[in-house]
């Protein structure tokens, strides 16, 4: 394994047909984890482009552990993670209930890979698919090495106002208002 940080582009296949399934799901309230008590499982995440200031859909799933909840950029230094660091302002979504949050990436390495520990005893599908590790035989070292590579974010709820902003074009897109800025009127 190698401590480098590096941008890993999505594939056309991810980017035009599981993230657009995956929002479909989640949205339709049929993702994994959708009514669990302690708020992880799947969710779109709705942030806020750091260059381009337009809001950005990516599927996510979310740890809980210890209390906290918790996102970890399974593709490593993505883009979503690189926006939420620039404005931790961020929404979750899953069915009709949308939540306002604020991220904070966990700068501390320790921590990180307790938690990294922590997720992987207690999601160990995600270990497997993503870290190519095995769960039941990952070491704090090893963690600590998937530290320096994935960005973890804390995430806590937020104020509204903070997330919403104002006007018209703070708010995320819907199919619906798309349609009709496209449509010109009569």
């Amino acid at each position: 394994m190698t401590n480098e940080r590096s941008y890993r582009r999505p594939s056309r296949l991810r980017v035009h047909f599981f993230d657009p399934l995956a929002r479909f799901m989640i949205g339709r309230g049929l993702a994994p984890g959708g009514n669990s008590q302690d708020g992880s499982g799947m969710r779109v995440l709705e942030v806020r482009g750091r260059k381009t200031g337009r809001w950005y859909q990516r599927p996510v799933v979310v740890g809980a552990v210890d209390g906290r909840r918790y996102i970890v950029s399974l593709w490593g230094e993505s883009q979503w993670a690189r926006n939420l660091r620039a404005n931790a302002a961020a929404k979750l979504r899953v069915g009709s209930r949308i939540e306002p949050i604020e991220g904070h990436e966990l700068k501390n390495e320790e921590e990180k890979a307790g938690v990294l520990l922590a997720i992987c005893r207690k999601y160990p599908s995600v270990f497997r698919r993503y870290f190519k590790v095995d769960p039941k035989q990952v070491t704090l070292e090893q963690a600590r090495e998937l530290a320096t590579r994935y960005p973890v974010f804390r995430i806590e709820i937020a104020a509204v106002d903070r997330v919403q902003g104002r006007g018209d074009a703070d708010e995320a897109p819907t199919p619906m208002r798309d349609a009709s800025r496209t449509s010109s009127p009569l």
